[in-house]
């Protein structure tokens, strides 16, 4: 994985500016840097000193922007802050700040919603410990936006981060066309910008807001990864914007997290801690299926936050986000800047600020309280402020400190400064921002950035993402390894190493040496059979450094693979539905009725889309009306006995408009709801989910309790759900594939290589009535006397 590689890949309205100061200048092109006296860190940030000198190589493999003259940047139309409808707001809301915390704690590593490791392989990091980089941690680089609107805040941004050679981070720039690109280093370079330290992405987008709409960077086992919540549906180009990045352009796993909010609305602190404002309820209300607990749930898997503490929200009249950034932040480990509203503000906004000091002093942090004022609708922050190691970036409203400011706010900035170099400490650098122009829009500096961590250890780190553990592999069948890694300031890595072992580790065999480091590789499952078989991935830095990542285990045998899917028999043992409901119903087996068509079928049989929503190749849904939501259903009858399964693998492929969240749910006969492979029901609890703007595949695998979810007919269902109003879905592809492992030794149904004591436990706990059931060894419906006597017969080792 190489940060530095080359990048790939509406409607709007002004918040009236309603101050009576004088309109602003949007001409800012440089800003000074004010410098303290000596050096106060994070203790996580001290090696950073001696990394920011060192030369980086992965730099010359960077897009560089290219030399031309200026050329006119594309206009379009300025979108401001504040949501189209405007942003949810509870006047009873509790006015002090509470934290809520998943009971035991964890590492984020299972329990997700679609069941972790064994429920199946969904899109979420269900392997490995996840964490989320503080606020202040590390950081490689600053993504940015430039072409919609305040190109010159980007680009006074851009000119202070790259411009002295006293630093090394990157200035990653989301831009729509080349145009825009060439514009961009144009205006970089003459703000004083060093080009060399300047990456273009190429990526529809919609706005600047890049914090709200931009990715949540976690770290897997050590490994850099995204996960991307949801955003404004009326910006869906912006709302893709992370996947993109992940996907397209850093080369790393991306996992959607089912969540409805912005990223200026959360900060990651210290001990596996996170902060945000009570939006995240209205957000994600329990009408839809979110309490609290669920919402505590998806943090702590996602990104690794154990303790969620929720602050008020200002009201709607003060601040038109509802966002945490706009008056609260994270400095360090220790320290917290919280707003100060001026006397004569609005008495919630007095209240929120004020009771969020003792409850963040009770958690150890030291505030300060820099001024904070509303003129009209314009809520005036110093708190949205952004640091990158070393550096913070404040906004600044006066001209003092930078060009283009009301001269009235001169002494409130100097007040601001004075607070952050006291909160920042010694040697930390306060870089001011001229924001008189962006602030009108209901956002600074935090709203339109996002820091890209780097890695600070002096060695690399990787991680097998699949095999995940548990998955029965059949001799001869291609399976994708798919690893990350990530080396120290996210440089490339020289190459890796692929083996595998059939032993649990004891001895290896090779699958490929010092290939390149892409992320993934099509590897030939060889002959054999194995309870404990592994995959290892060895990365090697340029200097030589390597580090050693293996998956969990997973079982390869030899045996047979049926792939039920609509190439044949649609309408006859494979059957589609769809249409439309009014509302999630979770104990509706048949909650549509509408029969696909043959050309439906067709258009499901295999893979092969490859345009837009007109594709011919999809299946495209019916036009869903204002209040409901596209919804599809899918049964498909296993052939055969269900006792001698060892797999069920399903596959959906597709989307839904406007980056609307798909969710694959099945039906749980058992329970009579629809859920996920992990036994658990109810909406939000599906098997797989994702959201975006081009088609993706939605995976589980089923590996136990059969009998839950294959009816006595033999068919599964499947619900294909798009959980916001009015949204189409459009399907390409949709399978379901039975794994039937050959069994080399009867009896063993620990699969630990031997019939012992652990099969005859397993034996006895499931007798009586178990269709299905792996201990029903002869398939007759029941765990009894004949089961017993086979598995007997064959007690001992294993061939």
């Amino acid at each position: 994985m190489n940060f530095l590689l080359g990048f790939r890949r509406s409607r709007g309205y002004n918040l009236a500016d309603k101050t009576s100061d004088p309109a602003p200048s949007d001409g800012t092109t440089s800003s000074p840097h004010v410098m303290l006296n000596s050096s106060r860190f994070p203790r996580t940030l001290t090696s950073l000193i001696a990394l920011a000198s060192m030369a980086t190589p992965a730099l010359a493999s960077a897009v560089k922007p290219p030399e031309s003259q200026p050329v006119e940047v594309e206009q379009r139309s300025t979108l401001t802050r504040v949501r189209e409808g405007g942003t949810p707001f509870d006047p009873k809301q509790r006015l002090t700040p509470y934290a809520v915390q998943l009971a035991g704690g964890g590492s984020g590593a299972d329990g997700g919603v679609d069941g972790g490791v064994d429920g199946g392989l969904a899109d979420l990091p269900s392997t490995g410990l996840i964490e989320s980089p503080a606020e202040y941690s590390p950081t490689r680089g600053v993504l940015f936006q430039y072409g919609n609107s305040w190109n010159s805040v980007v680009t006074a941004l851009v000119s202070s981060l790259t411009g002295s050679a006293q630093y090394d981070e990157i200035a990653y720039v989301v831009v729509a066309n080349q145009t825009t690109a060439n514009s961009a280093a144009s205006a970089f370079s003459a703000a004083g910008a060093n080009l060399s330290k300047v990456v273009f992405i190429i990526q529809p987008n919609n706005s600047i807001w890049m914090r709200d709409y931009g990715p949540h960077f976690i770290f897997q086992n050590g490994t850099l990864a995204v996960v991307d919540s949801h955003y404004y549906s009326t910006r869906p180009q912006d709302n893709f914007i992370p996947t993109l990045v992940g996907d397209s352009t850093l080369n790393v796993p991306t996992y959607d997290q089912g969540l409805y909010y912005s990223g200026g609305n959360f900060q990651p602190g210290p001990n596996r801690s996170g902060f945000c404002t009570a939006l995240i309820n209205l957000d994600n209300p329990t009408s839809g299926g979110h309490n609290e607990a669920l919402i505590r749930e998806l943090h702590q898997t996602f990104q690794g936050i154990d303790t969620l503490h929720i602050m008020p929200q200002l009201p709607f009249s003060v601040d038109g986000t509802g966002h945490i950034d706009m008056w609260m932040y994270l400095v360090d480990e220790n320290t917290v800047v919280i707003s100060e509203f001026i006397a004569g503000s609005n008495t919630t906004a007095l209240s929120v600020t004020n009771n969020a000091v003792p409850y963040m002093q009770a958690l150890g942090f030291e505030v300060f309280r820099p001024q904070a004022w509303n003129v009209g609708a314009t809520h005036y922050t110093y708190a949205n402020a952004f640091r990158v190691n070393n550096r913070i970036f404040i906004p600044c409203y006066g001209t003092a400190l930078a060009p283009g400011g009301n001269s009235a706010y001169n002494t409130r900035d100097s007040d601001a400064l004075a607070k952050w170099q006291a909160a920042a400490g010694p040697g930390v650098q306060i870089v001011p921002i001229q924001c008189s122009s962006i602030i009108t829009a209901s956002g600074a500096i935090h709203c339109i950035v996002k820091q890209v961590p780097r890695r600070a250890e002096l060695v690399p780190a990787a991680h097998i993402v699949e095999p995940a553990g548990g998955e029965v592999l059949l001799n001869g069948a291609t399976q994708v390894i798919r690893w990350n890694a990530t080396d120290t300031n996210n440089a490339a890595l020289a190459n890796v190493d692929l083996a595998y072992s059939l032993d649990g580790g004891t001895t290896w065999n090779a699958i490929a040496n010092a290939i390149a480091d892409s992320g993934s590789f099509n590897w030939v499952v060889p002959a054999g059979t194995s309870s404990s078989a592994m995959v290892r991935v060895t990365a090697r830095s340029a200097d030589g450094d390597t580090t050693i990542a293996m998956s969990n285990p997973f079982r390869v045998a030899a045996g047979t693979a049926t792939v039920l899917n609509f190439a044949s028999g649609g309408g006859v043992n494979k059957f589609g539905f769809g249409s439309q409901t009014s509302a999630w119903n979770s104990a509706a087996i048949s909650p549509v009725s509408t029969a696909l068509t043959a050309a439906n079928y067709t258009a499901l049989a295999s893979s092969n889309a490859t345009a837009g929503i007109t594709d011919a190749n999809r299946y495209i849904g019916a036009t869903v009306a204002t209040g409901s939501e596209a919804t599809n259903l899918f049964r498909f009858v296993v052939p055969g006995a269900t006792n001698d399964i060892d797999e069920i693998k399903v596959q959906w492929e597709g989307f839904a408009d406007r980056c609307t969240q798909v969710e694959l749910y099945v039906w749980n006969n058992t329970l009579s709801q629809w859920g996920d492979f992990a036994g658990r029901v109810g909406q939000n609890r599906y098997v797989d989910a994702f959201a975006g703007n081009q088609d993706e595949t939605l995976v589980a695998s089923l590996r136990s309790n059969f009998a839950d979810y294959i009816a006595a007919d033999g068919s599964m269902r499947f619900l294909v759900y798009a959980e916001r109003s009015a949204d189409e879905t459009f399907h390409d592809y949709m399978a379901v594939t039975i794994i039937r492992a050959d069994d080399p030794c009867t009896g063993d149904l620990d699969g630990n290589g031997a019939v012992d004591g652990g099969d005859l436990a397993t034996l006895l706990s499931a007798w009586g009535p178990c269709t299905g059931c792996a201990a029903d060894i002869d398939g007759n419906g029941a765990v009894d006397g004949g089961d017993l006597a086979t598995l007997l017969s064959a007690w001992g080792g294993c061939p």
